[in-house]
C-alpha cells in the first residue's frame, strides 16, 4: 500500500512538474526576451498559483515539494548556461509552499500565509544571488544609490533599511493574494474535470537529459569545481591583479575551451553591460573617507572591478559546475540509491513536456484571462495522471 501511494505522489508530481515546466520555458522566454522587469517574480506568483490551484485537487502532503524537484530537474536541460540559481529558486518555493501548507492545514489562512512566505523566498533569493555574484560590497552601493536618490528627490521618508521592509511587504502581500486566487482556480478546476479531455498520446521514448555527442564529463572536475569556488573568491579578494586576475584568465580559457558548445551567457553583451555597469556605479558611489570630493573614485573603481572579476569567476565556475552535473554517472547514481521513483517520473514528464508545450494557449492569453486559461489548463493536464499510471504498468508488464 505504501509502495502505491508513493508511486502515486511521483506520478502526480510528474503532472505537475510537467506543466509547470513548460510554463517557465513557455512564458519564461517571452519574459525575458522582452526584458519584462520582475520576469522572475512573476514567474514564482505563477508557480505559485499553479501549485496551490493543484493542492485542491490533491490534496495529499508531500506531492508539491517533488514537484519542485521535478520542476527544478527539469530545469536544468535549460539552455541557459547558469542553471543553479534558477533550480534553487524552484524548488526552495515548493519547499516552503509544501512546509506551511502542512502546517496550517491547507485551508484558505494556509494557502494565503504559505503563498505568501514561498513569494517572499524569491526576494531572498534575489538577494542572496547578487551578493553571492559580486560580494558584500554591492549592499554598500545600492545604499548609497538609494540615499543619492533621497537628496534629489529632497525625501527621507524611509530609511534603506524600512525600504527593503516595505519591498518584503509588498511580496508578503501579493505572495497572499496569489494564493487567494490558488484556492479559487482549483475549486473551478474541480468544477471543469468532469468535462476536461486529453488526446491519447505516445511516448517517444526520449532520453531523460538530452546531450551533445561531443560532451565529455568527468566527475573529478565537479569534484575539483567545487572545491575551487573558495580558492577562487580567495585568490580575488585578497589581490585583484597579482592573483585574481592571472586565475580568472587561466581557469576563464579553460573552462571555455573545454565547455564551447553550451558556454553561452559570456556570448552576451547585456552580461559586459552589467560588468561595466557595476564598475561605474561603484566609482560613482561608493564612498570613501579620501577622494570624496571626486567624481569617481579610484577606491570604488577598484572595488567594482573587483566584484565584477568575482561575478564572472562565479558565472564561469558555476557553468562549469552546471555542466558536470549532467554526466550520464549520476542518473545511474540515482538508481544504485534507490532514487529510480525519482528518475521514472522525471522521464514521464520530460516525454510529456514537448505535447504539453505544444498545447499551451498563446502567451498573450496568460495575461487577457489568467484565472480561465490556467484553469482550464491544470483541469486538461490532470488527465496525464491516467496516462503516466497506465504507461508505468506497461513498462512494468
Amino acid at each position: 500500500m505504501n509502495d502505491n501511494l508513493l508511486s502515486d505522489k511521483w506520478l502526480k508530481a510528474a503532472v505537475i512538474g510537467g506543466l509547470w515546466a513548460s510554463i517557465e520555458i513557455v512564458l519564461g522566454s517571452f519574459l525575458h526576451n522582452l526584458r519584462i522587469p520582475f520576469a522572475g517574480t512573476i514567474l514564482a506568483t505563477q508557480g505559485i498559483l499553479l501549485l496551490v490551484a493543484f493542492n485542491q485537487v490533491w490534496k495529499e502532503s508531500g506531492i508539491i515539494i517533488r514537484a519542485g524537484i521535478i520542476t527544478a530537474l527539469m530545469k536544468s536541460i535549460s539552455p541557459s548556461s547558469v542553471i543553479l540559481g534558477p533550480m534553487i529558486g524552484i524548488f526552495m518555493e515548493a519547499a516552503l509552499l509544501e512546509l506551511f501548507l502542512i502546517i496550517f492545514r491547507k485551508g484558505l489562512i494556509g494557502a494565503i500565509i504559505a503563498s505568501a512566505i514561498a513569494l517572499s523566498s524569491a526576494l531572498l533569493h534575489k538577494v542572496l544571488s547578487i551578493i553571492i555574484l559580486y560580494g558584500l560590497n554591492i549592499v554598500k552601493i545600492y545604499e548609497n544609490i538609494y540615499i543619492y536618490f533621497q537628496k534629489i528627490f529632497k525625501s527621507d521618508l524611509l530609511s534603506p533599511i524600512e525600504f527593503i521592509l516595505l519591498i518584503l511587504f509588498v511580496y508578503l502581500f501579493f505572495g497572499a493574494i496569489s494564493g487567494i486566487m490558488g484556492v479559487y482556480i482549483g475549486k473551478k478546476v474541480n468544477m471543469i474535470l468532469p468535462n476536461a479531455s486529453l488526446s491519447d498520446v505516445e511516448f517517444s521514448g526520449s532520453e531523460l537529459f538530452p546531450l551533445s555527442s561531443n560532451q565529455k564529463f568527468n566527475m573529478y572536475l565537479l569534484t575539483f569545481n567545487i572545491l575551487l569556488i573558495p580558492l577562487g573568491l580567495i585568490l580575488i579578494n585578497n589581490n585583484l591583479f597579482e592573483t585574481g586576475l592571472p586565475f580568472l584568465i587561466i581557469f576563464t580559457s579553460y573552462t571555455y575551451w573545454r565547455y564551447t558548445a553550451i558556454f553561452r551567457r559570456l556570448k552576451k553583451p547585456i552580461f559586459w553591460v552589467q560588468l561595466i555597469l557595476i564598475i561605474i556605479l561603484s566609482g560613482l558611489f561608493y564612498s570613501t573617507e579620501s577622494d570624496t570630493e571626486a567624481l569617481f573614485k579610484l577606491e570604488g573603481i577598484y572595488f567594482g572591478l573587483e566584484m565584477s572579476f568575482r561575478a564572472l569567476f562565479i558565472v564561469v565556475v558555476f557553468t562549469a559546475i552546471s555542466i558536470e552535473l549532467r554526466n550520464p554517472i549520476i542518473k545511474k547514481f540515482l538508481y544504485a540509491n534507490h532514487l529510480g521513483a525519482l528518475h521514472g517520473s522525471l522521464s514521464l514528464a520530460f516525454n510529456s513536456l514537448p505535447i504539453i508545450i505544444k498545447s499551451l494557449p498563446p502567451v498573450k492569453q496568460f495575461f487577457k484571462q489568467p484565472l480561465t486559461t490556467l484553469s482550464q489548463l491544470i483541469a486538461t493536464n490532470i488527465q496525464w495522471y491516467s496516462i503516466f499510471k497506465n504507461q508505468t504498468q506497461k513498462d512494468l508488464s
